[in-house]
């Protein structure tokens, strides 16, 4: 016997253990006919997201097939109806009972099956329609609320062909149930006879599955998955091209791939020699892009599983399949073998312990739900197998457009002949088409090359073709050494000297200086300095108050190839930096030279000028050399032991070259800098330089006086100030530079001497869109090192593999991604960047959602120290600013994960002397700030009910109204008993998307405030679900609202779906026919073939006859018609003065009593124009005969005193109606006409509504 490596023995002994146990196949009892079963754990999370989403046909399994031979409709139909007659699963109705989601068999059901005859066109046209009617039917949603969750349409081509249309949802079919069904419709229009069905149906198994759950083994499979899945789960950060929506739309879209014939042979044989599957192959290879897509090496990927753990189960149609999430550590850069080898062990673990439900598990694990941001995994594969058939199988399967999925990103493959063919489906609220064509390439082209060298670390494997690595490492770069004739950066200005004396070079509080007279002095302390022995390679700090003399001293040390040190004399770490530059001298004045240590360095005075008073005046002979070092600088990064930066003459030229060449200065411009050394530009080209204390560039108001005193035509600043002068005319150039790199390195694209490198953990050029690490190259332009610290310079000045030998480039710790267009994006520093419940947080994003709103100058957002994010917003001038108001603005565009705990309003960021915002002064002043929004109290009567609803539905005796409702135990069937409770308490029902995008009772509660029930967006409302009953549709009165109705209509819902029908905002009806012409079509369409009850209130049951006798003339019976306390119209009555005062009573009827006191005046004056519009189409409305029955339900009690009066008499009998109808049966009810739907009286109208009904409708059955 051969040996079998450690997996194939692992199986083979499961084999062994599940025959050595192997128990009788368990009898399965079918549950009693119309017996309602609970969903399934996959069915139910299905449908917790269907009704998140309900717009989204994410879950349906759409197929188009082109067969051979002529079919007709009667046959297709035949067919199916055999199928479903099978299959119990494919004739269910689902609803909710309780809050939990149900199923039961409907018994027979005509078969969804629609037939197109377009044999009158040409073959090609009628492909073509077929196609088009196909993907327009397969991106509407499947209702929820009608039995058989599928579609079948037949389409009859020219030339004896046929194309067949399925779509099943996936609450009734996996992926091999679809297959099985496919198949066995394919047999049957072959005119084959099937085996016989399976023994037992889904909604037997399922009945058995919840009553036989092996408790222990779910434990088992729970503890697996707990300790699986423990610590910090990783948000797959794929490279994105749009920001996440504060609401995802679930919205997707598809590029092909393939793994031709001749890969997929590779594959196969590399799976044969490690004992896996092909699909665990690609899998692992898919793992593999996506951490070398972003930089992660804990990877999820969502699998699914058959799900079908006993024998009975594998003929049996149905939703079994479970979706597991396969963690593998990728860390350690191993080779693809190793990859291949994690994964698969993965995936037999996940196999093995697939027993618990995953709900269950995200339930133990206690994730956050993050609205749009799957709470395990981000992405999906899955390998599906192809439909097998007979005679009549598919030629060819045609592709269909898939528009909706769940996740980010999703694999899907099938065989197709020699090869795999498939999809990459991807989210287009995240990435666009070539963002999602360029993930297909990389993923093959890494599937290429894992076949051919599969003993390569994963680094090794390249994403790159030739062609596109070409141009990120060349294409993008200018790399080309500039002609400078310079050795010092004092030459230039020296030609200027001699081209125009006179003209002004310096200005400031000091006075001004021409260039002749600044280079005089200068040329006086560089003599001093070179007779002192200071010379190339000596150093010469630079201890000095800002002003004229540190321009003399900077040029001095130009001129004599000393490199310079600019030390700040208020640096509490001057001795240790002087003694790390170790200068052969200090120049100081007279109020800092008490602030130098002694040393071994000679200290020069400008206090004392007579030193060098005598000196020369002409200028040095130049003895440096462009390799020369002009200056040491210290970065801004040291802490502790300060580490001076070493950068040459020739890097400093080609960087004055190229801000000429980009930004030219001459004779008549004024420069106002940021540092004092940024004086050699502007004195190299005869510009004049505007010196300022440090202060003003700390200072908005300060700088612009000084830029309009000084006429300042280029101003440079510190970052931190870009906001604060971005209104400032002119062009605004954005810089970035390590001092390791020189002063500027243009954001977006590198300058001339530089090139920039995007590159991954090891230094592998990544592609277009992807983060890594800026590195940056081109030799002239680079720091020489760190100034007597070799072993820090090794570390980040490492070789440039991509240049000539020799050649380094200069690792920056700064994330970068190329956009699509070349130009490069900063995203921050690696060991700043901030992450919030897995999801990398770009700031940017965040702060524009607050700056963007009026009364708002600028924004800041940082991580505060308890995890959250913290947002700090300056008014635009005096204004002041709401914190709640701030907070409801931007959580319109964020998703709620994003949005900060804290909203502090401050006069402004508060910075460091560097200009750098001051991270804790600003987390400092959250702290003290009253305006932070932390309160968890309630500060409405609407967030008081809904603490008590939270409170009720979480079983705690108290919640805060900031915490999350899943934070607190919340769960999806939680959620539905939350929406129950809303509509029960306020008539207001919130959608699913609404409790996840706003979660918390503050955010819930702004939803349900600004929802409007007197004016809403859709006529028809939903008020009770119950699919496949008969449907009561009740009409509005006047006020045109449903908040009436809600009582009586749970009270009605055990029985009954119940619907209402509001006036809609848009441009109303003018007439009562009208009105009931379009409520009409709004009833159409989702009665389906259930019968229907129309009950109109007050001027809504003349709304309720007319629309019954549309339908009457359509000859669609309606089963009653209900008129709720309904006045006969005055245009109807035949006494002109009695019609006279009915029509002044009725204009008189203070209507908006029926909507109660609490509108606000907004709403009070639409529901008045509303009113106004509904009284005068009713009191025009003459109603023809209506040959059928009436019921009018008539209030008991007259109306209240202040109540205009009526004629005696009408309000009596039948009012009339029995002139208008054949037959009219009249029922007194509690109550009067405003009070009729009073709490109190619901339970009593509710019966009376029953008791009509099952007396119409029990008339129409015999």
């Amino acid at each position: 016997m051969t040996a079998l490596d450690a997996n194939k023995q692992r199986l083979l002994m499961k084999l062994l253990r599940e025959r050595a146990t192997a128990v009788e196949v368990p009898r399965i009892s079918p549950v009693p006919p119309g017996t309602a079963v609970p969903l399934n754990p996959p069915q139910a999370g299905i449908w917790f997201s269907c009704r998140q989403y309900p717009d989204s046909s994410e879950y349906s399994i759409p197929d188009l097939q082109v067969m051979e031979g002529a079919l007709d409709h009667s046959t297709l139909r035949a067919a199916v109806a055999e199928l479903m007659a099978r299959h119990d699963i494919l004739r269910v109705r689902m609803f909710e009972r309780d809050g939990v989601p149900m199923q039961q068999d409907c018994g027979p059901v005509e078969p969804p099956v629609t037939w197109h005859d377009l044999r009158h066109l040409p073959a090609d046209e009628a492909a073509a329609r077929a196609t088009e009617i196909s993907n327009r039917a397969a991106q509407r949603p499947i209702p929820l609320d009608e039995p058989c969750f599928f579609t079948i349409i037949g389409f009859a081509l020219p030339g004896e062909r046929t194309m067949l249309a399925t779509n099943f949802h996936h609450l009734v079919a996996d992926g091999l149930s679809r297959e099985q069904v496919v198949r066995e419709l394919h047999a049957l229009l072959a005119g084959r006879t099937l085996d016989p069905p399976p023994p037992v149906g889904f909604l037997d198994y399922v009945a058995w599955e919840r009553e036989n759950t092996d408790e222990a083994k779910v434990q088992r499979d729970l503890a697996y998955w707990t300790h699986n899945l423990s610590g910090h789960l990783p948000v797959l950060d794929l490279p994105r091209d749009h920001p996440r929506p504060a609401r995802a739309s679930r919205a997707a879209s598809t590029v092909p791939f393939t793994i031709p014939g001749l890969l997929l042979t590779r594959l196969q044989r590399l799976a044969a020699d490690d004992g896996v599957t092909v699909f665990v192959v690609v899998l692992a290879a898919y793992k593999l892009f996506l951490a070398r897509m972003t930089g992660q090496r804990d990877i999820l990927v969502g699998v699914p599983l058959a799900g079908r753990d006993q024998e009975v189960a594998e003929s049996m149609v149905g939703c079994f399949v479970r979706s597991v999430p396969l963690r593998t550590d990728l860390s350690g850069d191993p080779t693809f073998r190793e990859v291949v080898r994690r994964v698969h062990e993965a995936f037999l673990e996940a196999h093995d312990h697939q027993a618990v439900p995953y709900a269950r598990v995200v339930a133990e694990l206690g994730l956050p739900r993050l609205s749009g941001v799957h709470q395990v995994f981000q992405t999906i594969v899955t390998l599906q197998h192809p439909i097998g058939g007979s005679s009549r199988a598919a030629e060819k399967s045609v592709a269909l457009n898939t528009n909706a999925m769940p996740v980010d990103l999703a694999l899907i493959m099938h065989p197709d002949g020699d090869a795999i063919s498939g999809i990459v489906l991807y989210s287009a609220d995240l990435f666009d088409r070539g963002t999602a064509l360029r993930f297909a390439g990389v993923l093959e082209r890494l599937l290429a090359a894992a076949a051919e060298r599969p003993d390569a670390r994963a680094s090794e494997l390249p994403l790159l073709s030739q062609a596109e690595r070409e141009r990120v490492l060349q294409g993008l770069n200018r790399d080309v050494r500039p002609d400078v004739a310079y050795r010092t950066l004092a030459q230039p200005f020296e030609e200027q000297v001699r081209r125009a004396p006179d003209a002004i070079a310096v200005r400031g509080a000091e006075g001004q200086f021409s260039y002749a007279e600044l280079n005089a002095r200068a040329n006086r302390l560089a003599w001093f300095l070179r007779d002192t022995g200071v010379g190339p390679g000596n150093v010469v700090a630079l201890c000095l108050s800002p002003g004229v003399d540190q321009t003399v001293a900077l040029l001095a040390a130009a001129k004599v190839g000393a490199p310079y040190v600019t030390l700040d004399p208020e640096e509490g770490r001057l001795g240790a930096m002087l003694d790390g530059a170790a200068p052969a001298a200090v120049i100081v004045d007279g109020s800092t030279a008490g602030r130098v240590p002694a040393g071994p360095w000679q200290v020069c005075s400008f206090a004392e000028p007579g030193q060098w008073a005598g000196a020369p005046a002409d200028d040095l002979p130049v003895e440096a050399t462009g390799y020369d070092l002009l200056c040491l600088r210290y970065a801004a990064h040291a802490t502790d032991r300060p580490a001076a930066i070493a950068y040459p003459v020739e890097g400093a030229l080609a960087e004055l070259a190229q801000l000429q060449h980009d930004h030219p200065l001459g004779a008549g411009d004024v420069a106002l800098l940021a540092t004092p050394e940024d004086c050699f530009w502007p004195l190299s080209q005869g510009a004049t330089v505007a010196l300022a204390p440090p202060a003003v560039h700390r200072d908005p108001r300060r700088l612009a006086d000084h830029v309009g005193a000084y006429g300042v035509t280029t101003l440079s600043v510190v970052p931190s100030m870009v906001p604060d002068v971005a209104g400032f005319p002119g062009d605004l150039v954005a810089g970035y530079g390590p001092a390791e790199t020189g002063q500027v390195t243009d954001q977006g694209r590198p300058a001339g001497h530089r090139a920039l490198y995007v590159l991954d953990e090891a230094l592998a050029p990544v592609p277009i869109g992807v983060v890594g690490e800026l590195y940056v190259g081109g030799e002239i332009g680079l720091a020489r090192g760190y100034h007597r610290r070799p072993a820090l310079t090794a570390h980040r000045f490492v070789a440039d593999p991509f240049a000539a030998p020799g050649a380094r480039m200069f690792r920056t710790g700064e994330l970068c991604r190329h956009r699509e267009d070349g130009v490069l994006e900063h995203l921050g520093p690696i060991d700043r960047q901030v992450r919030i419940h897995g999801l990398r947080v770009e700031p940017a994003e965040i702060e524009a959602a607050f700056t963007d709103q009026d009364g708002v100058s600028r924004t800041v957002v940082t991580a505060a120290p308890d995890g959250g994010l913290a947002a700090f917003v300056v008014p635009d001038g005096e204004r002041e600013l709401s914190g709640r108001r701030l907070v409801d603005g931007a959580a319109a565009r964020l998703p709620e994960y994003l949005m900060p705990a804290t909203v502090t309003v401050v006069e402004q960021i508060p910075r460091r002397g560097s200009g750098e915002i001051d991270v804790a002064a600003l987390l400092d002043l959250r702290d003290r700030d009253t305006e932070a929004d932390r309160t968890d109290a309630p500060e409405t009567e609407l967030e008081a009910r809904l603490v008590g609803i939270f409170c009720r539905v979480l079983r705690r005796d108290s919640v805060s109204v900031t915490e999350s409702f899943f934070n607190m135990g919340g769960h999806s069937l939680l959620v539905f008993k939350l929406i129950e409770d809303c509509a029960s308490e306020f008539g207001l029902k919130p959608s699913v998307l609404d409790v996840f995008t706003g979660p918390t009772v503050r955010a819930l509660a702004a939803t349900l405030g600004a929802m409007r029930p007197a004016v809403g967006v859709d006529p028809l409302v939903s008020l009770v679900e119950h699919p496949g009953a008969p449907l009561v549709v009740f009409v509005h009165a006047a006020s045109g609202s449903v908040l009436p109705f809600y009582q009586v209509a749970k009270r009605l819902g055990r029985e009954f779906a119940v619907y209402a029908l509001q006036s809609p905002p848009d441009v109303p009806p003018a007439s009562i026919e009208e009105i009931a012409a379009r409520y009409v079509d709004e009833v159409d369409a989702v009665r389906g073939v259930a019968p229907v009850v129309v009950a109109g209130w007050s001027m809504g049951g003349a709304v309720a006859l007319e629309m019954a006798r549309r339908w009457l003339h359509r000859n669609e019976r309606v089963a009653a018609t209900l008129l709720l306390d309904t006045w006969a119209p005055p245009a109807f009555m035949s006494a002109a003065a009695d019609a006279a005062r009915v029509r002044a009573s009725v204009l008189a009827l203070d209507v908006l009593r029926l909507e109660g006191a609490d509108a606000t005046p907004a709403t009070q004056a639409e529901l008045a124009e509303t009113v106004e519009r509904n009284r005068a189409a009713f009191l025009d409305y003459r109603p023809e005969y209506y040959p059928a029955e009436v019921d009018l339900l008539r209030a008991s009690d007259p109306l209240p005193a202040d109540a205009p009066p009526f004629p005696a008499g009408y309000m009596d009998g039948d009012r009339g109606w029995s002139a208008v109808a054949a037959e009219v049966t009249t029922v007194e009810i509690k109550g009067n006409h405003l009070s009729l739907f009073d709490q109190e009286h619901a339970d009593q109208l509710a019966a009376a509504i029953s008791s009509a009904i099952a007396r119409r409708m029990g008339y129409e059955e015999i």
